[in-house]
């Protein structure tokens, strides 16, 4: 899938960015404090019992009492409609010098990990089996490991080939530096984080102690964790780290992946929302406005530039798991409680980004059955080799709609019912072009002509010559009511296929005629790829 894609820029190994994630929680905050003069911090008074309520109640009556947010000197009005920018915006002071924390200040620190450490405990009821390991870091020492695990030549070669699959999607501006652009990414955004592989927190010695706090509850959260379920094994999903897996695993793996990484980011962003409530006595439930004015600046800082000119597809792929995962989590919380929104989403995890987006089908316990995938390297024939494969999810689906410009992407994803792709580059074609097959199913036939439309729509501005389309839309095949449709272009990189076949939809862009149709016969008809993928002129 493309948002898996950004996996590969791996740190911890196989399409997971576990550090990567974490640095970026500080875009969920730092519209709140990272600006702001810290005041005295409001600890718990009660770590091992936080002011935690299970059920969701209705957002308070408007009035003119506020909720002040520990450590930052904001404030958020308690009523609905409030503008959380304009009470962040008087709130924030001007920006200090970076420095470096005392040793006292240090020490504190570090003897605050045990006190937020069972606040977290408390919260989420997830035991403590073990006090975590916790060291001070530079930003330095931080940039420098980034850097170096991100100049892996594996590495590298998941980036290069990522941006290709990417940019013939449209999600990233052809010639776009990815490998750059998100060190540059890296850099700006750096917060304490938990490595479990290590098994400790990395506190920071350039942030005010208050600042990290709040910051340590979530990362907290991914400690215990990881005490209950191994992180770097259970995000991967039953797949082996960096191990190539059969295409119909890999379908399956890729969703569940994403899936997983946004109920630990989602579980921690709700810990986090709970230990910032704590003093008022409320909480994630208790407190929608202040839920929904965080949501409003997640990613829109003037403090991160380079995120803020980024790419529609890296911001929404790096925010998603704490955005939906974080709707998600409170779902769960808020129907089923604590001990079915924590302990239980790791027992029992959700499957694929549909049951995160629409967290219903979770609780109801719907899974989309998954498509059969065919041999796709027979289907291809000899003129051609792998390049990739990848599911497409109903992330994925948002991703496109959100890049593609449509006003209302859930009418879009919401139909989604399976996807994937496969690209290939041509023997006798240059190595910087790929040819892309996209096969998609959906709910209804009208579904699918909806998405065949948007994706035809948005293809003339992903190729440099004009893109004139040849379309044959009846409105049903053989009186049977199975809709049909197909738009037909011819570029320089070869011919461009949108057709649909009733719920169907099968998109082949710079294939030959062979393979497409080879592609049309086993996808919608049922046939056998062909039975050899030797190259008949070769002796």
């Amino acid at each position: 899938m493309p948002a898996s894609l950004l996996f590969r820029l791996t740190i911890t190994g196989r399409r997971k960015i576990t550090l990567a994630a974490t640095l970026f929680f500080l875009l969920l905050t730092t519209a709140l404090w990272s600006q702001s003069s810290p005041a005295q911090p409001q600890t718990p008074s009660s770590p091992q019992q936080p002011a935690t309520s299970q059920q969701p109640q209705s957002p308070q009556q408007p009035g003119d009492s506020q909720t002040q947010v520990p450590g930052s000197g904001a404030a958020v009005q308690d009523q609905q409609g409030s503008d959380a920018s304009q009470s962040s915006d008087q709130a924030q002071d001007q920006p200090e010098p970076e420095g470096h924390i005392t040793k006292q200040q240090a020490k504190d620190l570090f003897r605050s990990v045990d006190e937020i450490l069972g606040f977290v405990s408390g919260d989420t009821g997830l035991p403590i089996e073990h006090k975590v390991k916790r060291n001070l870091i530079t930003r330095a020492m931080v940039e420098k490991y980034v850097d170096k695990r991100m100049k892996d030549d594996k590495d590298e070669k998941r980036v290069e080939q990522a941006a290709l699959v990417l940019q013939k999607f449209g999600l990233l501006p052809a010639n776009y530096d990815l490998h750059a652009e998100f060190l540059k990414l890296m850099a700006e955004q750096v917060a304490a984080y938990y490595d479990p592989k290590t098994k400790s927190v990395n506190l920071l010695d350039w942030l005010p102690p208050d600042a990290q706090k709040p910051v340590l509850a979530h990362e907290l959260t991914h400690a215990l964790q990881d005490q209950q379920v191994p992180l770097d094994k259970w995000e991967l999903a039953g797949a082996k780290d960096d191990a190539a897996l059969p295409d119909q695993q890999e379908y399956f793996v890729e969703e569940a992946q994403s899936a997983r990484q946004c109920v630990t980011e989602g579980q921690a962003q709700v810990v986090w929302f709970d230990y910032m409530l704590a003093p008022q006595k409320k909480d994630i439930l208790t407190a929608p406005e202040f839920v929904e004015a965080v949501r409003a600046a997640m990613g829109d800082s003037k403090d991160s530039p380079v995120f803020s000119e980024a790419p529609v597809f890296l911001k929404e792929s790096l925010l998603m798991p704490y955005t939906f995962g974080l709707d998600f989590v409170r779902t769960v919380l808020a129907n089923k409680g604590k001990e079915a929104a924590f302990a239980g989403l790791l027992k029992d995890p959700p499957v694929d980004t549909r049951q995160i987006m629409q967290p219903e089908t979770y609780l109801l316990h719907q899974v989309v059955p998954q498509l059969t995938i065919p041999d796709l390297d027979k289907m291809a024939g000899p003129a051609y080799t792998r390049f990739d494969f990848g599911g497409m999810g109903e992330f994925d689906i948002y991703l496109l709609a959100k890049q593609y410009g449509v006003k209302d992407p859930p009418n879009y994803f919401r139909h989604w019912r399976g996807g994937y792709y496969y690209a290939a580059q041509a023997k006798s074609g240059p190595k910087d072009q790929i040819a892309m097959l996209y096969f998609s199913r959906w709910d209804s036939p009208q579904a699918a002509r909806d998405f065949a439309n948007m994706y035809a729509d948005y293809t003339p501005k992903r190729y440099k010559d004009k893109v004139q389309w040849t379309s044959t839309c009846p409105a049903a095949s053989n009186g049977s009511g199975a809709a049909t449709c197909s738009f037909a272009a011819s570029t320089k990189q070869g011919r461009i296929l949108i057709e649909q076949n009733d719920s169907d939809l099968l998109i082949m862009e710079g294939y030959d005629d062979a393979v497409v149709a080879n592609a049309r016969g086993v996808l919608f008809f049922g046939m056998s790829p062909p039975s050899s993928t030797k190259d008949k002129n070769s002796k």
